[in-house]
């Protein structure tokens, strides 16, 4: 069937604390990462962003400005900000395996949301929209929400966005539920064990 059958999407749903997280606790999972922003980078392992004047609000961006919207410290915390639309791509090298549940928290722009995910062939895994921004861009909570996904075939990159201004947004959270995939044997491998197995044979 298509590949966004094997996707559940989640959200959008209120976000206030690490607690609104559907992952959580991170029970059953091969590893599981959530970045809060508040040490003032991304730095969680197999995970990067990209987007459009991409900056750390209450860092570099704003410089301590009320125009912040952290989701444990408002005003006074850290968050991502982009004066477009935000992407995280997850590497599989590092990780292991991409993850298959994926989320971030919508903290603050205007417009319509929208978020959307692909797989490591880049075919879309489905996407959500949001209207429940407030015009309010002082730190508030009633409109932060979280989007996210799980899908069995793994997800590589995730992309969020607003129609109109820039966007905020924190606690980045991904993991891998379940045991990792196992490796496939390279040709050559499976040629040595043959040997092998051929050679315990002739031995007895």
């Amino acid at each position: 069937g298509p590949l966004v059958a094997n996707a559940a999407l989640i959200g959008p749903t209120p976000y206030l604390t690490s607690a609104d997280s559907p992952f959580l606790p991170s029970t059953g999972f091969t590893y599981f990462h959530l970045d809060d922003f508040e040490d003032g980078v991304l730095n969680t392992p197999g995970a990067s962003a990209s987007g459009g004047g991409l900056c750390m609000a209450g860092a570099t961006c704003f410089g301590g400005s009320g125009l912040i919207d952290s989701v444990e410290n408002g005003q006074q915390g850290k968050d991502l900000w982009a004066s477009g639309s935000i992407s995280f791509l997850f590497n599989a090298a590092i990780l292991g395996a991409l993850p298959n549940a994926v989320g971030i928290v919508w903290t603050d722009g205007a417009g319509t949301i929208n978020f959307e995910a692909f797989d490591a062939s880049n075919q879309s895994l489905g996407i959500l929209s949001g209207s429940h921004a407030d015009a309010s861009f002082t730190g508030g909570k009633a409109e932060d929400r979280f989007y996210g996904l799980t899908s069995l075939v793994g997800i590589a990159r995730i992309v969020i966005s607003n129609t109109a201004g820039g966007i905020e947004v924190d606690h980045l959270q991904y993991g891998l539920q379940g045991e990792a995939p196992e490796s496939v044997p390279e040709p050559r491998t499976l040629a040595l064990l043959g040997l092998c197995l051929a050679g315990l044979v002739l031995g007895r």
